[in-house]
């Protein structure tokens, strides 16, 4: 076999094996079993760690508020607060909610991380349900739904999008973020749970308590969702919520300077991971960047039509998985965007990961 073959076989092993991983991540999602429904009606308290997010907070508290669920409070700690969230959250005069006025910083403890840890253990039911200051549900049955929805089990893993914008930005964050959600709930789905958003989980107090709260990465920026499940999650006591009526959404960045402090905050967690997770990560980008790299080289050695062929049947097998992944979750993109969104979605991971190696990561506000 020569050199040409070879890189031609590369490219069509590679590119074949990358669709098929996809396909397996969207089969377990389309095909899951339906999970038990629990219709005992617990108490739940919403918690959010709040940092001079007064506006967010007018924005979209009421949302929360406004949830039609029989037994829950929301708690709102509010970190070292000086732009009136705290008197606006007394204006309110709501008896589900309540603040906590945090003006201290837990010496070696991330300050989001203290003010979620307090809120937590200060909380009256027995079910935590988190989100961020700038997150709201799409459903007046998102209490509801997360709490039916989890069944016997300790944990429920639920779905937080971006809301949609007519730029190209906004469809990359969008992509990224549904392409992490399917990662991440089919592989809860295949009972191997890694990570969650902070803007849409659900836990039991006691299961936190238990397990010494944030533990040793109680100092670390991030992972106040996903290293949080490495520690507490298995395949038993976690499900996922993928009910329209259980995800909520937020406001992505404006501009790509702020998403990309976001971002490079989101990632730095990633060094905590587990070998045997960021090795399972790892497999579709590598077999997706060995793809290209071998087409790209077989265009101007091959039949370029031959090359094109499967080029085109793979990346419309592509764009159906993604639509019908978006539809499932209500997360429809552009399929014009979708010809071209592996693309750069495998330059981001590139950048991202030389970028997360050589800057150091800066504190939470």
């Amino acid at each position: 076999m020569n050199s040409n073959t070879f890189i031609l076989l590369t490219c069509y092993l590679s590119g074949t094996a990358s669709i098929i991983w996809l396909l397996i991540q969207l089969s377990a999602v389309l095909f899951r079993k339906k999970p038990d429904v629990d219709t005992h009606k617990e108490g739940v308290s919403v918690v959010i760690a709040a940092h001079n997010e007064i506006e967010n907070l007018k924005r979209f508290l009421p949302s929360i508020l406004n949830q039609s669920y029989p037994a829950f409070e929301v708690i709102i700690a509010c970190d070292r607060c000086n732009d009136g969230s705290q008197n606006f959250l007394q204006s309110l005069s709501n008896p589900a909610l309540k603040y906590i006025d945090i003006q201290d910083i837990a010496a070696g403890m991330n300050p989001k991380k203290a003010a979620l840890d307090t809120a937590i253990r200060q909380a009256v039911h027995p079910w935590i349900l988190l989100t961020d200051a700038d997150c709201y549900p799409l459903s007046d049955q998102w209490i509801s739904s997360m709490m039916e929805t989890k069944g016997r089990k300790e944990i429920c893993l639920g779905i937080s999008l971006y809301a949609e914008k007519k730029t190209l930005l906004n469809r990359l964050i969008r992509f990224e973020t549904l392409f992490t959600a399917l990662n991440y709930i089919s592989w809860a789905i295949l009972r191997k749970p890694y990570m969650a958003v902070g803007r849409n989980l659900l836990y039991k107090k006691e299961l936190f308590i238990n397990n010494g709260g944030f533990g040793k990465h109680a100092g670390h920026l991030g992972g106040d969702d996903d290293l949080l499940i490495q520690k507490i999650a298995s395949g038993s006591n976690s499900t996922v919520n993928i009910s329209k009526f259980g995800i909520t959404l937020s406001q992505p960045a404006e501009g790509f300077s702020a998403w990309w402090k976001q971002k490079h905050r989101h990632l730095h967690a990633g060094k905590q991971y587990p070998m045997a997770v960021l090795l399972g990560l790892s497999i579709y980008p590598f077999l997706s960047s060995i793809y290209y790299i071998s087409l790209i080289y077989s265009l101007f050695s091959f039949d370029f039509k031959q090359i094109m062929l499967f080029y085109i049947l793979r990346t419309c097998i592509f764009i159906s998985i993604f639509v019908c992944i978006g539809q499932k979750l209500n997360a429809r993109l552009p399929i014009l965007f979708l010809t071209i969104a592996e693309i750069l979605y495998l330059n981001y991971l590139l950048f991202a990961g030389f970028y997360n190696l050589v800057v150091p990561i800066k504190k939470w506000k």
